[in-house]
């Protein structure tokens, strides 16, 4: 049975995988997510019932109609949401946690693809996300019977979001606002794991992947040391992350 869940979970991550794609497209233009769904976002033409599939566009990567390049984008959002999905399937299993934290790393995912383009994190999927995050724990907590996990989840908040704060307001050049507020969501999620050790276990690797990639990022580009580069997908790397083996690399680093 929880090889037939991860199996549906890997489905609907191709399907949801694919709204994703549009959104990373339509929520920087402020258009609608749906009105994008089956077009081309070159010539804006519909597209058909192939090309609309996951994972198509590998074996169609351009646009029927005006033929310009799609790119890999699609598919790749596609897979990535697929993977995260088994994998929320795999660790929660028959329980109302893996739907919450599916749908989290789907917002991980838009998030990472937008910051990475646009070098933004817009505020109406950020704030919005919080919201419906706090509800989804809060539900989740009160059908498995252990309420103690919402304050553990305000907790990883204040501490994610809250060292976060610091760091944007000591050196405001090294921190946008975008990441500092991403901070309190990813907090809430860790914390609900449990407690303050899955957060300072994320927070560590989220440092860690962001200087190691970004240095080599900037060494294989030629640029400097004033070069940009997003910190939000690696703050949703770390967590992705701590989320799965947080626990493992915690006890592995006391031991």
């Amino acid at each position: 049975m929880s090889a037939y869940l991860v199996a549906v979970a890997v489905i609907a991550g191709l399907l949801c995988g694919r709204l994703a794609a549009v959104a990373v497209v339509q929520i920087p233009a402020r258009e609608a997510i749906f009105g994008g769904w089956n077009r081309c976002s070159h010539c804006h033409a519909a597209s058909s019932f192939i090309e609309n599939l996951p994972l198509a566009r590998l074996a169609r990567p351009r646009c029927s109609q005006c033929g310009e390049r799609i790119g890999l984008r699609y598919p790749l959002v596609e897979l990535a949401a697929a993977v995260l999905f088994g994998l929320s399937a795999w660790k929660f299993g028959w329980h109302l946690e893996t739907v919450v934290y599916a749908l989290f790393f789907w917002v991980l995912l838009v998030l990472s693809m937008i910051d990475l383009e646009h070098k933004l994190l817009p505020d109406r999927v950020v704030f919005p996300s919080l919201l419906l995050g706090a509800a989804g724990l809060g539900i989740a907590a009160v059908v498995r019977g252990y309420p103690m996990a919402l304050l553990h989840a305000a907790v990883g908040a204040v501490i994610f979001g809250g060292f976060l704060f610091v760091v944007a307001f000591i050196y405001p050049a090294g921190m946008g606002g975008g990441d500092v507020k991403l901070s309190f969501l990813l907090g809430m999620f860790l914390g609900y794991l449990d407690g303050w050790g899955v957060v300072v276990t994320g927070m560590f690797l989220s440092f860690v992947l962001g200087g190691v990639i970004g240095v080599i990022v900037m060494a294989m580009t030629g640029g400097g040391r004033k070069m940009q580069v997003p910190f939000g997908p690696f703050l949703a790397l770390g967590t992705v992350v701590a989320v799965f083996l947080g626990h493992e690399i915690l006890a592995a680093y006391l031991g």
